[in-house]
C-alpha cells in the first residue's frame, strides 16, 4: 500500500489498484516507480498479490492455471472493496492500472467487474485469447497452452475469459497504451478492443482515449519514452478519476 505523504485532515483521496504482469508476477517491499510517482501525485495505490503470483508457494502460483480472469479477478476486486472501505480514501473514485498480464486484468477488470471502476489504464494488454494464440509465436503458444488449456478443447473458457466479447458492460473511463512493435502481447489486441468500443457506439476521446507508440514494443527501457508514459497515466487520472 502507497498513501501519498501528506493529506488534509477528512480529506478523500483516489485509489488505484495497480496489476503486475506475469501471470506469475510478484509485487513486493521495493522501489516501484509507478506506485511512488502516482502516491506523489496523490493518489493511495494498492499492489495486491492475486492468486496466480510467486513468492507464496506453487500451490498459489497454480491457482490461475486454466483460470486466467477468474479467481484473480476476484481478488483484484476484493482489492478495490478493501480500499472502498478506507477511511481516507474516496469510495466513488477508484481506478485501476496495470500492464501486459496486469493490462489484461484491466480489460477484464473493466468488463466483467464495471461497478467497481472510475477509470482505467490497460497498457500492452490482451482482450482477444483466441487471436492472440493465432498470431503468437511456437514458444508463446507452448505457453498460452500450460496456463490455459488447449485452444480448441477449451475452446469456451478461452472465450470466456477474453474482455472483447464483454465490452459492453464497460462503465469506466478507459484508456488503452500499446507499443506497435510488441511481440509478445501484439497491438492489434488493443485495436480490437478499441474497433469494438466504436462498434458498440463509444466514442473515441470521449468514452474511452487510446495511445500507440510506433517506437516501442513490450514496454520500454528508454527514459524518454517511460517519461512519457509517466506523464499520459497523470494526465489521464487527474482528468478521469
Amino acid at each position: 500500500m502507497y498513501r501519498p505523504r501528506e493529506q488534509a485532515r477528512g480529506q478523500k483521496l483516489p485509489a488505484i489498484v495497480a496489476v503486475h504482469g506475469g501471470p506469475t508476477g510478484q509485487w513486493f517491499r521495493g522501489f516501484d516507480p509507478y506506485a511512488q510517482f502516482l502516491a506523489d501525485s496523490g493518489y493511495v495505490v494498492i499492489e495486491p498479490n492475486i492468486r496466480g503470483s510467486t513468492g507464496y508457494g506453487t500451490k498459489f502460483r497454480d491457482m490461475a492455471l486454466k483460470d486466467w480472469g477468474g479467481a484473480d479477478l476476484e481478488d483484484v476486486a476484493c482489492a478495490a472493496e478493501y480500499l472502498r472501505r478506507l477511511p481516507y480514501v474516496d469510495p466513488e473514485r477508484i481506478g485501476i492500472f496495470g500492464g501486459s498480464y496486469g493490462g489484461y486484468m484491466t480489460f477484464m477488470a473493466v468488463s466483467k467487474k464495471p461497478e467497481h471502476w472510475k477509470a482505467a489504464v490497460a497498457w500492452v494488454g490482451i482482450t482477444d485469447l483466441p487471436k492472440l494464440y493465432e498470431k503468437s509465436m511456437e514458444h508463446f503458444k507452448y505457453y498460452f497452452r500450460q496456463q490455459m488449456g488447449d485452444p480448441e478443447k477449451d475452446a469456451d473458457l478461452w472465450r470466456e475469459r477474453s474482455a472483447i466479447h464483454f465490452a459492453n458492460n464497460v462503465n469506466a473511463r478507459l484508456l488503452m497504451v500499446h507499443g506497435v512493435n510488441d511481440p509478445r502481447c501484439p497491438v492489434e489486441q488493443s485495436r480490437l478492443f478499441r474497433d469494438r468500443l466504436a462498434a458498440l457506439g463509444r466514442r473515441e476521446g470521449v468514452d474511452f482515449e487510446y495511445a500507440e507508440f510506433a517506437d516501442e514494443g513490450h514496454g520500454s527501457s528508454d527514459i524518454q519514452q517511460k517519461i512519457r508514459t509517466y506523464h499520459l497515466l497523470a494526465d489521464f487520472m487527474q482528468r478521469n478519476l
